[in-house]
């Protein structure tokens, strides 16, 4: 990596590691803040919703302004705007006041993922790799809850907004003294070389067999991110250790961005997603027939998260591979309004099956159901991309100009 891809990495590490820091924060501190407000399980627990709702609602006006003006002014503002709301968030003396603070985070922590990647998307060579590291960046910030928690009982659950809102600031300073080059620009008008590029319009077919198949991994995700840790904690063994291992699988869902995104840069994206999507079926159901609540299905969750986390940084490469840089931040937006938006529907479905069943098994079937159907969705997008290499006369790896696309080989 050359001094401006090393900056961009820094920043949008830090960027996506605050996402959902942010975004988990309150998840840590429910009991302070159920005490402290006077509110009820239910109360406390309906605090981040529309924040929530908006983190997905934002991404495609994100993506859109993103487009216009360039990543790096769009991503300044992602942190003067999460430093401003985790501000509002101490100073809120009420519950409604702390819910309209967190309302405001929601709507800023939209910005940073059609920012965060289109920086990447634009200022990188080899973006597998950049999008591999930048998972695993993300990954360390699902240690938000427990982070706030630990804060709290330091003293005072502002403490962990306090922090926040010093790392954001911070943040904004590092942002501002690294030097940053795109090499494509999406707020200038494209440079005559890359007019044919920029003057074919995508296929919408491939678009459609792209962004539909990541949307029910979206719902996929949230499934398995809320049905995973009670599933694996429930049985033998020492308390202690079984959460040590339970911090492994998750451990290990990071390291595979990194080793998926570097393998992306290398092999042809799309069947390497239909490859990682059709492994965890079979991993799925076997979690599913162990019940839970052991060694052995610890071990299986834990291949399962090297094979779900790693589609992760492949995905946003996909979608730089098949968009024109002019629009690449609003698809991204476009990615993260579907994932975000849609992916809350499998927290009550993973509670219908638990209260009807007895048992969080059946969230990893419906995984496999769904699983099944995204792979047959990317078996297509595989035959497409093919096809329209063919047309042109270049290899799969290589439609760049047909697809509109950069070149991933070397």
């Amino acid at each position: 990596m050359n001094r401006s891809e090393r900056s961009i990495l820094i920043v949008t590490g830090i960027g996506h590691a605050l996402c959902h820091w942010w975004a988990l924060l309150v998840t840590g501190i429910f009991e302070p803040l159920r005490a402290d407000f006077g509110l009820t399980g239910f109360q406390v627990s309906v605090l981040p919703v529309i924040g929530y709702v908006l983190m997905g609602a934002g991404a495609l006006p994100a993506g859109y302004f993103t487009d216009r003006i360039g990543p790096k002014p769009m991503l300044l503002v992602y942190f003067v705007s999460t430093a401003l709301a985790c501000v509002s968030a101490v100073l809120a003396s009420s519950a409604v006041s702390f819910a309209i603070s967190l309302t405001f985070l929601g709507a800023a922590i939209s910005l940073y993922h059609p920012t965060g990647l289109a920086m990447i998307s634009h200022g990188f060579e080899k973006r597998g790799q950049a999008m591999g590291i930048h998972g695993i960046a993300g990954s360390l910030g699902l240690c938000g809850g427990p982070l706030a928690m630990n804060l709290a009982n330091l003293g005072d659950w502002r403490l962990s907004y306090w922090v926040m809102a010093g790392v954001s600031f911070l943040s904004m300073v590092i942002l501002l003294m690294l030097p940053i080059e795109l090499r494509e620009d999406p707020s200038k008008p494209a440079e005559s070389t890359e007019a044919p590029v920029e003057t074919i319009k995508p296929s919408y077919r491939l678009l459609a067999f792209l962004f539909v198949p990541m949307m029910l991994t979206g719902i996929n995700y949230r499934a398995v991110m809320t049905a995973l840790p009670t599933y694996l904690s429930g049985g033998d063994g020492d308390s202690t250790l079984a959460k040590f291992l339970l911090f492994l699988v998750f451990l290990a869902g990071g390291a595979s961005q990194f080793l998926m995104g570097r393998r992306a840069d290398r092999s042809h994206p799309s069947k390497l997603y239909a490859n990682l999507i059709a492994l965890s079926i079979p991993l799925a159901l076997l979690l599913a027939w162990s019940g839970g609540g052991s060694y052995l299905a610890i071990a299986i969750a834990l291949v399962l998260a090297v094979v779900h986390f790693g589609t992760q940084p492949v995905e946003n490469l996909l979608i730089a591979e098949h968009t024109p840089h002019s629009l690449r931040s609003i698809s991204y937006g476009l990615k993260f309004t579907l994932t975000f938006g849609l992916g809350p529907v499998a927290v009550p479905l993973v509670g219908y099956f638990w209260d009807e069943t007895g048992t969080l098994a059946w969230t990893f079937v419906l995984f496999a159901l769904i699983a099944t159907v995204v792979a047959m969705l990317i078996m297509r997008l595989v035959k497409l991309v093919d096809a329209q290499s063919l047309s042109t006369g270049a290899p799969a790896i290589e439609s760049a100009v047909s697809l509109g696309t950069v070149d991933q080989t070397g």
